[in-house]
């Protein structure tokens, strides 16, 4: 009796087994089922590049948590400009955190921008410029060309401290420098991370040193006002910009309208951003625990980004 179940079993009628057609019906029904799923998850995932340096990364916190509240899973992607800009122009990246325009990134726009658009416009009057400290008498240096002065050179520190090559305040510093002559009477310039550059900023200020900073605003260290602007007569160091969250035209054609209406009125004043890079560099926040300090404490004018 011990050999009949296996019998039984081999003899079973056909019609009781899955055809080869049934199989084959499943198997693709799964497939599709699981493509489709596939394409639910992508559909609600987004790709958020940003500049690995913190003001634009409170800004691109704020975009985050607007995904978010709409549903999204967001992946950030982040690194110097040299590397974030073509991610948008291979679509790499669905959207940037920010893109200054018209003349700030105008060189990456230009080679990258061609299968993008501006989203919103999150800031105006985002700019750079050169600064002292307010301590350097304003008689003796109000413009960049006060600092070939030969009295004035020779206080000066003479090495700039700068972020990394491929930032636009350092071509436009080296711009200036060559401009103004200054290589002539020893200025120079070095290229280093956001820590060198604010380190160099606050040594420079604690050992009441004269030196020269480029910079820009929005970012925290203008809050404290100890930095005072010099002119740029030359106009080297461009004019003001808008500051705008661009993206991958074909990723955004594709949004819901919902989607893509709320991120076009996703709107920040320089004070904001400077507020927020101020939380994370002075008061030790994450970008993300910034961005949602911010957006509680301006409640009201958040919600207006979601009113359908």
């Amino acid at each position: 009796m011990t050999n009949d179940a296996p019998c039984l079993r081999q003899n079973a009628p056909a019609a009781s087994r899955p055809t080869r057609r049934q199989i084959l019906v499943a198997g693709a029904v799964a497939v599709l089922g699981g493509t489709a799923r596939a394409k639910a998850a992508a559909d609600k995932t987004l790709v958020l590049g940003q500049v690995s340096l913190s003001f634009y990364a409170v800004t691109g916190a704020v975009v985050q948590e607007a995904l978010e509240r709409l549903g999204y899973s967001v992946v950030v992607e982040e690194g110097p400009h040299e590397k974030i800009f073509p991610l948008l122009g291979e679509g790499s990246i669905d959207l940037m955190a920010a893109a200054w325009l018209p003349e700030g990134h105008a060189r990456y726009w230009d080679q990258y921008g061609k299968g993008a658009l501006e989203v919103a416009r999150l800031y105006d009057g985002a700019r750079f410029f050169w600064a002292v400290p307010d301590y350097v008498p304003p008689e003796a240096v109000m413009s960049i060309a006060d600092l070939t002065k030969p009295d004035v050179a020779q206080k000066m520190t003479r090495m700039i401290q700068g972020i990394g090559p491929g930032a636009t305040i350092t071509a436009f510093s080296e711009t200036a420098i060559r401009d103004y002559g200054l290589e002539q009477v020893g200025y120079s310039l070095h290229y280093g991370s956001q820590k060198d550059w604010i380190d160099a900023y606050r040594n420079g200020i604690s050992d009441r040193r004269w030196f020269v900073f480029p910079t820009w605003t929005p970012q925290f260290l203008n809050r404290d006002g100890r930095l005072r602007a010099l002119d740029d007569p030359k106009g080297v160091l461009g004019k003001s910009n808008r500051a705008s969250l661009v993206g991958s035209r074909s990723r955004f054609a594709g949004l819901p309208h919902a989607t893509a209406t709320t991120l076009s009125r996703i709107h920040l004043e320089t004070e904001a951003v400077t507020e927020m890079d101020w939380f994370v560099n002075v008061e030790r926040l994450t970008p993300r625990n910034a961005a949602r300090r911010w957006m509680t404490a301006n409640s009201d004018e958040v919600e207006r980004w979601f009113e359908v």
